[in-house]
């Protein structure tokens, strides 16, 4: 029988696949591109990164990560394009996507340091259990 394994994902895993999708994404704008990424990353983006990440803890595969912060960087594109130039957002939904593609290569590139371990594992560091205790004379 298997047993359930979870996905670590640190702070600075991260902190560094959320640098790495602002810096790539304001690659092609040049300045105004890191303002306006960097704003949209801590605003919206990265708290959409991390309920997305929690939910998908105990998701093994890498790939349904990189598409789901992927997706997420989509969605973090059109809220930031509805919010700067209204209904009219779907005029530049290449930003979006460019948004959702930069999202997924920051993910990707963490995942050699992104964890999996079994659930069972946790917890056993902190000494003896409660029961052991009371057996012992």
């Amino acid at each position: 029988m298997s047993r359930p394994r979870r996905v670590t994902f640190g702070p600075a895993a991260f902190l560094l696949g959320a640098a790495l999708t602002v810096f790539v994404f304001g690659l092609p704008f040049g300045p105004p591109g890191y303002v306006f990424s960097i704003g949209a990353a801590l605003l919206f983006g990265m708290p959409l990164a991390l309920l997305v990440g929690m939910l998908l803890r105990s998701v093994r595969n890498q790939w349904i990560h990189i598409l789901a912060i992927g997706g997420a960087g989509i969605v973090t594109g059109m809220v930031t394009l509805l919010f700067l130039v209204g209904t009219r957002w779907y005029s530049m939904w290449g930003l979006a996507l460019w948004a959702g593609f930069c999202a997924a290569l920051g993910r990707s590139a963490v995942v050699p340091i992104v964890k999996a371990h079994d659930e069972t594992e946790q917890g056993h560091d902190a000494g003896p259990s409660p029961a052991a205790a009371v057996l012992e004379p």
